[in-house]
């Protein structure tokens, strides 16, 4: 435990604080949850879209909280207690989490984009491990807090302050050095501001387009909280990113003075890359590139996605990986060369069926575009057929567009719930199909509600072998979000459970 006093880290948030109280409190931790409130507690209400944690200060107290962080007046106010007034109380809670987890790990270097992030901060993982540093993850998909490579357990790609200091502690116990950490616009975001008291000893951008407008509220707003990772890359720090990467004025602007900044392209002119990259031959499920650097004799990498989105990730991670260890390029295309899959991108599903079948997280207009058109020029005999829909309660406005993509280039589109929330179900899936009939092609629109029984009628269409079919948004997430809360759900479960439950006749 820790007096509160030397958990005020930043004047600037003290200085907008009001105090009621006038004391200093052993403290043990931070919380959310009024279930999870112990003795020592700081205990931070929310008004959340749904619930408001203002209505839970009494529980929490009750279970041991000494310290209240909220942001309206309250009817009352207990004497033992400080209550500390902030217009965002996840501002408090952040400089809080940080200083009271304080030693953290060596290094942190945040991976931050719209799509492309969780492969990215997988493939820079396995190099930094494989080339001799001690690293631990945090991305959508995995965690290592060096006691192993396993699944997430959370929603949230980067989960609230509580659940991720915890997760920088135990890396620290556990003797990691290095960190590969997803930043996303929620985490990075003054609002959310869960990574707001990180210095950052390296960032990697990805991609970068338009997503979260429900949260951000516009474009501009979305990208400068995607810049306040650069913000935070500590002085002599460095960035990794594309060439091509459409905001490099904006993180040129937005990073210290001595950061360096180092490029990376794909089949692009490579003047002024520190990493450049050819393809030498390309499949639906893998690419081969040769990869050079000014420095370094050129190399040949066999990458295990077909898609030019994933050798551009892999290039960042390589890129990164040559800067934090110095080692030559030979040697980081020897962990390259061994990259497996991500669960839930771009993932085969291996059957007997005749057909292909991927599945993939893809849930933008952008990624679709990139998704689609490489299926095509792998497949350009096929049919292409998709399966996908689109979150509720989140950015509609990249439903249109989504659509759109998928009316270029599909054959036949499967519309289908994908976490409607409270959400009409029936809405979404309207919005998409007027994306979908924009494109003015011969796309075949099926709306069937039920994943589960669209993913068995789009399986039931797709049997010839040059068909394949997409299933998209839900990759290696492990339910579906409804309005009377989560169903379990496991998309590559249940296409197995499909194509087994079929007859030999019809298989």
């Amino acid at each position: 435990m820790k007096r509160l006093s030397v958990l005020w880290t930043k004047d600037k948030v003290r200085s907008e604080c009001r105090f009621h109280g006038n004391y200093d409190p052993l403290v043990a931790n931070v919380s959310f949850s009024s279930k999870t409130c112990t003795a020592g507690s700081i205990f931070i209400a929310v008004e959340g879209l749904h619930v408001d944690g203002h209505s839970f200060i009494p529980e929490a107290i009750e279970r041991g909280a000494v310290v209240v962080v909220h942001s309206t007046r309250l009817a009352r106010y207990h004497g033992d207690i400080l209550y500390i007034r902030h217009p965002n109380p996840r501002r408090v809670a952040s400089m809080f989490a940080y200083a009271l987890s304080l030693p953290l790990p060596q290094s942190i270097i945040g991976v931050t984009g719209t799509d492309g992030k969780s492969t990215t901060c997988e493939f820079l993982w396995k190099l930094l491990n494989d080339l001799g540093t001690r690293c631990g993850l945090l991305s959508t998909v995995s965690l290592d807090d060096g006691s192993g490579h396993r699944p997430s357990p959370y929603r949230q790609s980067t989960p609230e302050v509580p659940e991720l200091y915890a997760f920088l502690r135990t890396c620290r116990e556990n003797g990691v050095s290095t960190v590969v950490l997803e930043a996303t616009s929620h985490g990075l975001s003054e609002t959310g501001a869960r990574l707001a008291d990180i210095s950052f000893a390296g960032a990697v951008y990805t991609s970068l387009t338009s997503e979260h407008l429900e949260f951000h509220k516009s474009l501009d707003q979305y990208i400068e909280a995607k810049m306040n990772l650069a913000r935070q890359v500590a002085p002599g720090g460095w960035i990794v990113l594309p060439k091509t990467f459409p905001y490099r004025r904006w993180v040129a602007s937005a990073s210290p003075s001595d950061v360096r900044e180092y490029l990376h392209a794909l089949d692009e002119d490579h003047d002024g890359t520190a990493l450049s990259a050819a393809t030498l031959e390309s499949s639906l499920e893998s690419r081969s590139i040769t990869v050079s650097a000014p420095t370094d004799d050129p190399v040949t990498v066999r990458l295990p996605y077909g898609p030019s989105c994933f050798s551009e990730n892999a290039l960042g991670a390589m890129l990164a990986a040559h800067v934090v260890t110095g080692q030559p390029l030979a040697n980081i295309a020897a962990v390259a060369h061994t990259f497996g899959r991500v669960p839930g991108r771009f993932d085969v599903v291996r059957t007997n069926d005749p057909c292909t079948i991927l599945i993939d997280f893809a849930h933008t207009a952008d990624a679709f575009e990139r998704l689609f058109e490489h299926v095509r020029s792998s497949h350009p005999e096929g049919r292409l057929v998709a399966v996908f829909g689109a979150a509720g309660e989140r950015d509609s406005s990249k439903r249109l567009p989504m659509g759109k993509a998928a009316g270029r280039w599909c054959d036949v589109v499967f519309l289908t719930d994908e976490d409607p929330r409270k959400e009409n179900p029936s809405q979404i899936l309207t919005e998409l199909q007027m994306g979908i009939e924009s494109a003015q092609t011969s796309t075949r629109i099926v709306r069937i509600h039920d994943r589960r029984c669209a993913i068995q009628s789009a399986l039931d269409l797709c049997d010839r072998p040059e068909d394949v079919l997409l299933l998209l948004g839900k990759g290696h997430e492990s339910s579906i979000q409804y309005a009377d809360g989560p169903q379990p759900w496991n998309e590559r479960k249940v296409v197995e459970e499909l194509l087994a439950q079929r007859s030999p006749a019809n298989a």
